[in-house]
């Protein structure tokens, strides 16, 4: 005959839980021996100086470190310079248009809305010269032929539509008529003053184009296909960059000077533009 008696080890015991939630209670605080989370008010004393003096030293580590760092940038004066530079005292040439910073191709047909991308990026760059903006902080450098000696601390006044660059006038800048403009500015380098070429040191693809009062460019195809599908260029100023907007002090409203170059008739269907050097 069948028991129906229930094995007690096989069913819930009620016990159990009770037991669990009674430990877990001791856990949270212990009455008998007045701890808190396993732990005594001394130890949990103690585990809190030790926190406190722990995170307070990584704390003070990391203030003296921006601290040390803070002290080797100056806003108006840059710690590093010529040589300990990483430019070395040799300024890059950037140009302009480059609407895309990715590829250094200017391709547009001329007329339709492909120049206007060029036409918009020479624009945006040339409003940093207006020249309403003008004022007292400005030197008139319009006498100075070379480099200047006193008032350095002042900016040469720079205006573009002074380089008498025809295609500057022109709201589309030459793009319209097949005669693009390209603009050329050195990258600026704190206290940097170019040291001119002599007679007899000046390169000889620059000598037709040199004068001691300017750091001359010059601009060339890579390839003799590339020269003669090139054609010919006019470099406003003629000479290229002149030396009196040097040096660069960080003076307040300062503009860099530019060289205007314009390619008067560029073979059509060809891709010059992608193996032009220009150098200064």
């Amino acid at each position: 005959m069948a028991s129906s008696d229930v094995d007690p080890a096989s069913g819930p015991s009620k016990s159990g839980y009770r037991q669990a939630v009674d430990d877990f209670c001791t856990f949270i605080y212990n009455g008998e021996t007045g701890e808190v989370c396993g732990r005594t008010g001394k130890s949990w004393a103690l585990i809190t100086i030790f926190y406190i003096i722990f995170y307070g030293c990584l704390a003070g580590f990391f203030t003296a470190t921006i601290a040390i760092f803070y002290t080797t940038i100056d806003g108006n004066y840059p710690k590093l310079q010529g040589t300990s530079s990483l430019l070395k005292g040799s300024p890059g040439l950037g140009y302009r248009p480059r609407p895309n910073y990715e590829s250094t191709l200017i391709r547009f047909n001329k007329g339709d809305t492909s120049m206007k991308p060029y036409v918009n990026n020479i624009k945006s760059f040339l409003a940093q010269y207006n020249t309403t903006k003008y004022d007292s902080r400005y030197e008139n450098c319009e006498s100075i032929s070379g480099e200047r000696e006193t008032n350095k601390h002042k900016p040469c006044l720079f205006d573009p539509l002074a380089l008498n660059a025809p295609c500057l006038n022109e709201p589309d800048y030459g793009y319209k008529n097949g005669t693009p403009c390209v603009i050329l500015k050195l990258n600026k380098i704190y206290n940097w003053i170019p040291e001119p070429f002599s007679n007899e040191t000046v390169p000889s693809e620059a000598r037709d184009n040199w004068d001691g009062g300017h750091i001359t460019v010059k601009c060339h195809g890579e390839r003799e296909s590339d020269v003669e599908n090139l054609g010919p260029v006019h470099y406003y100023p003629k000479h290229g960059f002149p030396i009196k907007y040097f040096p660069f002090l960080n003076q307040p409203g300062y503009h860099a000077p530019i060289v205007v170059v314009q390619f008067m008739k560029p073979t059509r269907g060809f891709l010059p533009t992608e193996r032009i050097r220009c150098c200064g």
